[in-house]
């Protein structure tokens, strides 16, 4: 079984399992905020797009995204709720208010296709290709959909480095729950105990102790070892093979 070493630990392990945005890519959520902002607006107007900004946990002038919002934490599914309640706010019926922002939400999947070009944090397809060389199980689990993270690898060229890729559409409830993590654990066909969790959020961390994992690692500072992470490390680059 490989072993992972991180800063002064080595760990056994026979799967390692990354979030997506923020840990592996650039994080996506302003370019989200501004295509379904274009894409509220051109459905349903200014102010319906301004209504959905603010439940969103978006400044509808400058696209800052609160990173405890909805935007930012909800899966996609809670997040189409969100939208339906503004547009409600604004005049459509429920059911049409749900119609309405699935297509919206579509629509604004398109807009960001077009325009945005994802890109991998310096060293970290060095760092998956290394790991996987050495013999480690590879995936994602993402609080997307994972038809949008599978897209997105492709983009990047490097789907076939990773061999499960769960989003929050193939579970119950997504981070901080650990449903994602042990759905991915499944697939691969590797045991909690023996796989390692790597995220960038207080949730991923969460999530990952809640799973069980071997080891939760954070990427970013000290406030993820409040939230549960057992280490933390300034890009995924920092993972070594022992």
């Amino acid at each position: 079984m490989p072993t992972l070493r991180i800063n002064n630990q080595k760990r056994e392990a026979e799967f390692i399992l990354f979030d997506l945005d923020g840990t592996l890519i650039d994080d996506r959520g302003r370019r989200l905020a501004e295509s379904r902002m274009e894409a509220m607006t051109l459905r349903a107007g200014r102010e319906a797009a301004e209504t959905w900004a603010r439940f969103s946990g978006v400044d509808p002038d400058g696209f800052a995204v609160d990173m405890d919002g909805p935007l930012s934490k909800a899966p996609r599914r809670e997040d189409l709720t969100v939208a339906a309640v503004a547009l409600y706010r604004h005049g459509h019926p429920w059911h049409r208010a749900r119609e309405l922002s699935k297509i919206i939400y579509d629509e604004a999947d398109e807009i960001q296709r077009r325009r945005y070009t994802p890109r991998f944090f310096p060293g970290v397809r060095a760092a998956i290709e290394r790991l996987r060389g050495s013999g480690f199980g590879i995936g994602v689990a993402t609080n997307g959909e994972a038809s949008q993270a599978r897209g997105v690898l492709e983009k990047l060229d490097s789907l076939g480095l990773f061999d499960v890729v769960v989003g929050a559409d193939m579970v119950d409830e997504g981070k901080p729950a650990p449903d994602m993590i042990l759905k991915a654990c499944e697939l691969a066909g590797a045991p909690p105990e023996k796989t390692v969790y790597v995220g960038d959020q207080p949730t991923d961390a969460q999530a990952g102790r809640r799973a069980g994992v071997a080891l939760a690692v954070g990427v970013g500072g000290v406030e993820l070892l409040d939230a549960g992470a057992d280490a933390i490390v300034d890009s995924v680059s920092e993972l070594k093979t022992a």
